[in-house]
């Protein structure tokens, strides 16, 4: 290799680390430059570049996302995507990148084309299993929860009868699952799911075993909520506060959820809760345009427990350009939400019939949070 190249490659993988460790610092701003450079450096050393510049392009793409520029993020990664030689595993790098991008412009179905794509050129298991989740996850965003829910499973399945097997993965998933049964009102079964990745949870190390067991206690919580068993669900959260440490997307997830349960009691405490949870909204990495949603959600929520509608109005309104248009259990949520609000204010005359009639419409028989929502 010419020596010129070699320091190009150089410079590059220097470029590249910087990138990598601003993504993990959640400093996408500063990440942007270092990884267009890298791309750049890459792309010029030919053939043996290639590996450095679809890692480079895909870390631009997120550093773009992540900064709201989605269609910029799609636009790098398609140029990326037409470079001659990208395939395997490089090509679904890229593509589960674009994933992203096109999610966060509410272009759900685009979103779930590129992961068959992506599944259809993808090697390594590693690589299935993550396209697989992310489209597990994706269908519940898009309101598709049973087929999450079958998905999740078939996802776990697979994990486990690999060779070697990925038991901890799966356990990801299966909590996963909790939270789409929970959406369903299918608690007996989100219970059965939660006992058995708890225990099965003792059995794996730390440091991996700490986040399984606080996101099950975070996804068993949101069904205890929507059952009514509020103070069941805020000790769960409790706990899992209390042994999670720093500003993590779990901590803002675990302070909404606790918001949720503290008002189910009656209480104003949920106001703290939720203005607690805002104050990381912008900080740690990995937050989405729909863990913003939530916020939104409890905002209004609270809001409307004060008796202030009009900011509630505010609150889903804006929480609702953040979702697919989609009937995903928060959309119905927050459209429940947005009608009380309207009624609040006098425009309306009954409670919101749409939403009461969205509900029925994709999940039968109400669950208890939405037809106490709706008798308010």
């Amino acid at each position: 290799m010419p020596l010129f190249t070699n320091r190009k490659l150089h410079r590059a993988g220097e470029l590249l680390t910087a990138t990598q460790h601003a993504h993990q610092e959640g400093r996408f701003g500063a990440a942007e430059e270092p990884a267009r450079e890298a791309a750049k450096l890459y792309s010029g050393a030919g053939r043996p570049g290639l590996g450095g510049a679809v890692s480079s392009r895909a870390a631009l793409g997120r550093a773009l996302r992540e900064q709201g520029r989605a269609a910029e993020a799609e636009n790098e990664l398609r140029t990326a995507l037409a470079r001659p030689g990208v395939a395997g595993t490089a090509e679904a790098v890229l593509r589960l990148e674009l994933v992203d991008a096109l999610w966060a412009g509410r272009r759900g179905e685009e979103a779930l084309d590129e992961i068959g794509r992506a599944v259809a050129v993808s090697g390594p298991d590693d690589l299935r299993l993550t396209a697989g989740h992310a489209r597990a996850l994706l269908l519940g965003e898009l309101g598709r929860h049973r087929e999450a829910v079958s998905a999740l499973a078939e996802l776990a399945d697979t994990a486990r009868r690999l060779v070697p097997p990925q038991p901890e993965f799966a356990l990801v998933v299966d909590s996963d699952r909790l939270a789409q049964l929970a959406w369903l009102g299918e608690h007996d079964e989100a219970d059965i799911v939660a006992l058995r990745v708890r225990a099965a949870a003792v059995t794996v190390a730390e440091p991996v075993a700490g986040p399984i067991r606080r996101w099950v206690g975070h996804n068993l919580a949101v069904s205890l909520s929507l059952r009514g068993r509020h103070t069941e669900a805020e000790g769960l959260l409790r706990k899992a506060l209390a042994e999670t440490v720093g500003t993590d997307r779990l901590v803002f997830l675990l302070r909404l959820g606790l918001s949720r349960a503290l008002l189910g009691q009656g209480g104003i405490a949920a106001r703290e809760a939720v203005e607690t949870a805002g104050t990381i909204a912008d900080t740690p990495p990995g937050i989405t345009e729909q863990d913003l949603s939530l916020f939104g959600l409890a905002a209004a929520t609270v809001h409307l427990a004060l008796g202030q509608a009009d900011a509630a109005e505010r609150e889903a309104q804006q929480a609702l350009t953040r979702c697919a248009d989609a009937p995903s259990h928060r959309v119905l949520e927050l459209r429940t939400a947005l009608g009380i609000a309207e009624l609040r204010q006098g425009r309306g005359t009954g409670p919101p019939a749409a939403a009461a009639e969205d509900w029925r419409a994709h999940f039968g028989e109400q669950p208890a949070a939405a037809r106490q929502a709706l008798a308010g």
